[in-house]
């Protein structure tokens, strides 16, 4: 097996026992908590989102993925990142620490002061692990990461639990937050090696900058625009009806989100060592297009078809208001994975500032749409984010001809057979699941199973190679001729 098959299918490996591991937790963490809290304390603490969620991206502006892309990082550079991330972070957390009774003013929650300011210190801790953790990516080191995920996952959920039990309200929220992330930049400084130095340098700041500035306002537009729906639900509705907005839009991106994050995550260092070989890039990518399309669509259905079952067992049946949402923006999310990707080769191929054009032609679409349907309704609000979600598929794949010849329709081409066979394999299962006269456990028992080995029985019937790739890949097994191709042009 070679080497980039051999990283893949390891990387992959590592990042899935840390999903299987701290995903079922999470779940039973999210289960209980939506029993123990209303949804006015879930939904204040999602008032402030949108301020912390630019923060965040602004302070690493992109510096973290151009280290990680470097192939000749010096100790300079790695300094330079950690140093500028931190006093970006100081920057930002003091402005959101002063800011804290303005927001509590502005939503009349006097709750979110301290909480704003708590948070705000939170930013500012967090900031010291960034670049060891873009070390360990860049090293194609997923096992440490992963280890100490698990680690942290598993001590910081239970004592939220119990601080919720005893009655903390809207303050258990945060103190997850405090617990993982302290917990997590003990662990990191203790087991990384690495350390920064006193040192900045301008010439690798320039170089960083030229590449992440573009990322850095790329991400700022994105994050506001991901989070504008929340803050303006929250302002022009209510917490509840805000609450409501989220559970239903986390049910319907957990899995896509999460697939592409750690897809991505293990492929991007690899990949940008192919940054020079188009077709060799084009073929990798409509394999990982197939692959993304095989698991997440028919995951992302078989949700939207059970939607209220989903919704009982993860939340409990105070929160079936959240159903609707759920099921519209399930079809969103089934697109996310082809922006992913096209978003991701700009980044491999270096192209930031094709990057940030995009995002901001979307954004402006978005925005247009998203100012049209507030008004309107939280559900007219989910069906201008299907439209945008599917107009910026067109979007993004604009430059992925120019680059690599990797057009819509090759694209669509690959996508559109595995979508509608999971549609087909999931809705008319799922929906007849949904009519049984029984515990709403056993509805999804039986309607995920049926789904499952209907869509896995036709596949094999076909003989579908996506499928096999899959497989192989889990198992080890990677020895299908692109990636044979791959390995020879390179000489590995």
């Amino acid at each position: 097996m070679g080497r980039v098959a051999q990283e893949t299918a390891k990387g992959l490996k590592w990042t899935l026992l840390n999903k299987l591991t701290v995903y079922p937790l999470q779940v039973a963490y999210g289960m209980l908590l939506a029993r123990l809290l209303t949804p006015t304390e879930m939904g204040i603490v999602g008032l402030t989102a949108i301020f912390f969620a630019v923060a965040t991206t602004l302070r690493d502006a992109g510096f973290g993925l151009a280290l990680i892309r470097k192939q000749d990082r010096t100790e300079e550079d790695c300094s330079t990142v950690f140093w500028f991330n931190v006093g970006m972070s100081f920057i930002f957390a003091v402005a959101l620490f002063l800011a804290a009774p303005w927001f509590a003013e502005w939503y009349h929650q006097p709750e979110l002061l301290w909480l704003t300011r708590v948070s705000a210190i939170l930013l500012f801790l967090s900031s010291s692990a960034g670049v060891h953790m873009n070390l360990y990516s860049a090293r194609r080191d997923f096992k440490t990461p992963a280890i100490i995920n698990v680690c942290v996952t598993i001590v910081s959920l239970p004592a939220t639990i119990y601080l919720a039990y005893i009655g903390w309200g809207v303050w258990t929220l945060l103190a997850q937050s405090v617990i993982s992330s302290v917990l997590s930049l003990v662990i990191i400084w203790i087991v990384s090696p690495w350390r920064p130095r006193f040192v900045f340098s301008m010439k690798s700041f320039k170089e960083f900058f030229m590449f992440g500035s573009k990322l850095a306002i790329s991400g700022l537009l994105d994050t506001t625009y991901n989070n504008l729906r929340t803050f303006f639900i929250g302002k022009v509705y209510s917490p509840a009806q805000l609450a409501y907005y989220q559970r239903g839009q986390h049910l319907a991106n957990v899995g896509p989100t999460t697939a592409c994050g750690m897809i991505g995550q293990v492929t991007f260092p690899i990949l940008a060592t192919l940054q020079h070989d188009n077709e060799r890039l084009k073929q990798v990518y409509r394999q990982y297009l197939r692959l993304f399309t095989l698991v997440i669509v028919w995951g992302c259905m078989l949700v939207a078809s059970m939607a209220d079952s989903f919704i009982r067992l993860m939340n409990g049946p105070q929160w079936v208001a959240a159903v609707p949402y759920a099921q519209i923006l399930c079809f969103s999310y089934a697109l996310y994975h082809i922006q992913v990707i096209n978003l991701n080769l700009l980044q491999v191929k270096g192209r930031s500032d094709l990057f940030l054009r995009l995002e901001i032609i979307k954004k402006v679409l978005g925005t247009v749409v998203m100012a049209i349907t507030i008004p309107m309704g939280v559900m007219v609000i989910c069906y201008g984010a299907l439209f945008t979600s599917t107009t910026a598929v067109f979007i993004n794949s604009y430059y992925s001809k120019e680059l690599i010849g990797m057009s819509i329709w090759q694209q669509l081409k690959d996508y559109l057979p595995l979508s509608l066979l999971a549609i087909a394999c999931t809705w008319i299962p799922g929906t007849l699941a949904e009519q049984l006269p029984c515990h709403f456990i056993i509805k999804l028992a039986v309607g995920g199973l049926a789904s499952a080995a209907l869509y896995y029985a036709i596949l094999r019937i076909r003989k579908d190679e996506t499928l096999q790739q899959l497989l192989g890949l889990l198992q080890g097994r990677c020895k299908k001729p692109w990636q044979t191709a791959i390995l020879n042009k390179l000489g590995w």
